[in-house]
């Protein structure tokens, strides 16, 4: 079998502020790129129809085969079997040549073997996560923006426009390195713009939006910033303390923590978690191109 006559495969790792996608053909990666955010909960909106429409017309070929992490799912249910349908109908392809689980899930294989460690995930939100050999999967955090994800991006976001809040609050202007950061995300530092911004759509990911410039401010040396990104690192931390807590209390000792995600990735937080959490390691993968490597299973027989 040639190289072009390979089946051509499709992963796709959806997020909360967009969804990587990677074709793959016998092991190498041949196309990939951004498309809007995908939830399992999007996919009955229009929303989700524009994102899947998006995504459609983004791909140089039609897959043979795609496998996909989606938020907010769990492999075998009824609700996933919703999901095998709309990338189904999208794409063109038979339900049986389309793969899906949690993004966890996918993540978690990504960087470790079943009942190997615990994986901290740190993206738009924040999760800790491990999946036994055997038995249902262990967590702490991944709650939403609403009420949790110490530690993603947007809670840096969050944290970074409370400052902003409290110096309108005190009758001040904001000032320093993060405020001007904020402002060249934000467009402005003033009451009404700073609410358009936070109310507006796309919720959750506009505030992660401001997880790079806490970054960039820290590097300039804003005490704020620093401690913004010192907290999001304890948080973190207490979330995979906080998983190695129920598996002690399983009777399993202590497992290495693998971090990564893409708040991770802002310069200074990575060096703040492996302070607030020793021996943990911080790595990334390509979940996008392993989800294709997934989809080979997929594929009828010869």
């Amino acid at each position: 079998m040639t190289l072009f006559s390979s089946p051509l495969l499709l992963g796709l790792d959806a997020g909360g502020s967009g969804t990587q996608w990677a074709l793959r053909r016998a092991g190498h990666t041949v196309a990939s790129g951004t498309a809007p955010p995908l939830t399992s909960a999007l996919l009955d909106l229009d929303a989700g129809a524009l994102a899947l429409a998006e995504l459609r017309s983004a791909l140089p070929g039609r897959p043979d085969a795609v496998h996909a992490g989606l938020p907010g799912l769990s492999a075998g249910s009824d609700r996933a079997d919703q999901a095998r349908t709309h990338l189904a109908g999208v794409l063109g392809l038979p339900a049986g040549q389309v793969g899906v689980e949690g993004d966890l899930d996918l993540a978690y294989r990504a960087h470790l073997a079943p009942g190997a460690g615990v994986l901290v995930y740190a993206g738009t939100g924040s999760i800790a996560y491990h999946v036994p050999a055997r038995g249902a999967p262990l967590r702490a955090g991944g709650r939403g923006y609403r009420i949790g994800d110490d530690g993603g991006g947007a809670s840096l976001g969050r944290e970074a426009l409370r400052h902003m809040t409290d110096a309108l609050d005190r009758g001040t202007v904001p000032a320093g390195p993060l405020a001007s950061e904020v402002a060249a995300v934000t467009g402005g530092l003033d009451w009404d713009t700073l609410r358009a911004f936070v109310y507006g759509p796309p919720g959750a990911s506009a505030l992660a939006r401001l997880a790079p410039a806490v970054a960039r401010a820290a590097q300039s040396g804003d005490p704020v910033a620093r401690n913004i990104q010192a907290e999001a690192a304890l948080a973190l931390a207490d979330l995979a303390h906080r998983v190695q807590a129920q598996l002690g209390a399983q009777g399993h000792g202590p497992l290495p923590v693998v971090a990564t995600g893409g708040a991770l990735r802002a310069p200074g937080l990575a060096d703040e978690l492996r302070r607030a959490c020793p021996g943990v390691t911080v790595q990334w993968r390509d979940h996008a191109a392993a989800a294709a490597e997934y989809a080979v299973r997929l594929l009828p027989p010869p």
